[in-house]
């Protein structure tokens, strides 16, 4: 009888433990998904040139100074921050396209099924 729960008592550890660690995988899967796209770098033009204007210093920013600063900058230099947060648009849609799952059984039929 006592082998008995416990061999009952192991298997249910057992279980917690596999259920514990698929839902850390999914979560370390979702982290890793948030990093890479990170990685595509910032898809505005401000935050961009305020990341570039920060970058390497220390201490706090006043961040109506650094808006100042962009407003102040003309348009020749404005394009040279679109057009790099442009190509990091591009390359953050293209990660997140490459992350989407392909379509199901069910999905496909829907596409193809005639709409009412």
């Amino acid at each position: 009888m006592a082998a008995l729960k416990r061999e009952r008592a192991a298997k249910k550890r057992a279980a917690l433990k596999a259920k514990a660690d698929a839902k850390r995988a999914v979560r370390e899967k979702k982290r890793a998904e948030k990093k890479a796209i990170r990685a595509s770098g910032p898809v505005s033009p401000f935050t961009l040139f305020v990341q570039q204007t920060t970058s390497g210093k220390k201490g706090r920013f006043d961040m109506k100074v650094l808006a100042a600063e962009w407003k102040a900058l003309s348009e020749g230099q404005k394009q040279k921050y679109r057009d790099q947060a442009k190509k990091n648009l591009s390359k953050r849609r293209a990660t997140k396209q490459s992350m989407k799952k392909s379509p199901n059984k069910y999905a496909l039929f829907l596409q193809k099924a005639p709409s009412c």
